[in-house]
């Protein structure tokens, strides 16, 4: 979303800019985009957006100036209120119902694999009981290597 408003601020200020964005991530890209040599990006939307920066900004006759301002803050000032504001905006239309309470849990492993008692701690009381939290982990396909069954011959 960030990069896109990027994009979009590039497209309708070809004169000098000033862009003020929360996210650190374009904050400490664009900068540098000029310059940079753009390799395989596995996400195509992401690609396409980046591209269209890249090409934006490398065409550009007039300066920009990116500043980072940290999101959710409560300091007085035009800026931080401006975030606010845009912030809202953008909420409204990017807001997106959460899975259920069990559905979170699972994805939180598929990308952390954490162990049970992690993943069992970290959702609390309205998360999976202990039972769900182990066959979550069991049922994971890269967890599985991870536990080797203990070998109880002699002289192996």
């Amino acid at each position: 979303v960030e990069l896109r408003a990027a994009a979009l601020a590039f497209q309708c200020f070809p004169g000098p800019l000033n862009l003020v964005t929360d996210s650190a991530y374009v904050a400490a890209l664009l900068p540098k985009l000029d310059m940079a040599v753009l390799g395989h990006v596995n996400n195509r939307k992401l690609f396409t957006v980046l591209t269209s920066v890249w090409e934006k900004i490398r065409k550009r006759q007039f300066p920009f100036y990116v500043m980072h301002v940290n999101s959710h803050t409560s300091l007085p000032g035009f800026v931080i209120e401006g975030n606010a504001r845009a912030d809202a905006l953008v909420s409204v239309n990017v807001a997106t119902p959460l899975p259920n309470i069990h559905q979170q849990a699972v994805m939180s492993h598929q990308f952390y694999h954490q162990n049970w008692r992690s993943l069992y701690h970290q959702f609390g009381q309205k998360g999976p009981s202990q039972a769900a939290a182990c066959r979550i982990v069991a049922a994971c396909p890269d967890c599985q290597d991870v536990t080797s069954v203990p070998n109880y011959g002699v002289n192996l």
